[in-house]
Parts: C-alpha cells; sequence; structure tokens
C-alpha cells in the first residue's frame, strides 16, 4: 500500500507539480499546469513504485488526483 504522503511525493517528483495535500482533492480542471498526459506519466510512475498494473481507462473517470490515489489503494491488476 502506498500512503498519501508518498503517492503526493510521486506527483511531485514525477511530473513536477509542486502540490499540497489540501489540492489533490481539487478537480483536475482547476489544478494550474494540469495537463491531461499527467494521468500517463502518472500511472508509469505508480506501476514502477507498487508493483501492479494500475488500468488507466480506471482513472481516465477520476476528476482528482485524490481519486486516482483511492483508486491506487483499492489495488491495481496483479502482474
Amino acid at each position: 500500500m502506498i500512503t498519501r504522503s508518498a503517492f503526493l511525493d510521486i506527483v511531485r517528483d514525477e511530473l513536477g507539480l509542486p502540490l499540497t495535500k489540501l489540492e489533490l482533492g481539487t478537480d483536475f480542471d482547476q489544478l494550474l499546469h494540469w495537463e491531461s498526459l499527467h494521468v500517463l506519466r502518472l500511472v508509469v510512475a505508480l506501476e514502477r513504485e507498487t508493483g501492479h498494473r494500475i488500468s488507466v481507462s480506471r482513472l481516465l473517470t477520476e476528476q482528482s488526483l485524490e481519486g486516482v490515489y483511492q483508486r491506487v489503494i483499492e489495488g491495481g491488476d496483479p502482474r
């Protein structure tokens, strides 16, 4: 399991977005510098970190990083 703090560190390091914990719940369209391709980069980083395959299609329905985090802690598809 990945902690919320570790998830935020991945977002900061991999995407270069200096977000706070409070901004995890902000809708993507309200985040400064958010681009849709960030989701793909985040999936690659999270798969590397967790060792689990993560379905991009499941994440595309999420509206915030908090939603992505919740999907990730629910578990990915085992490799």
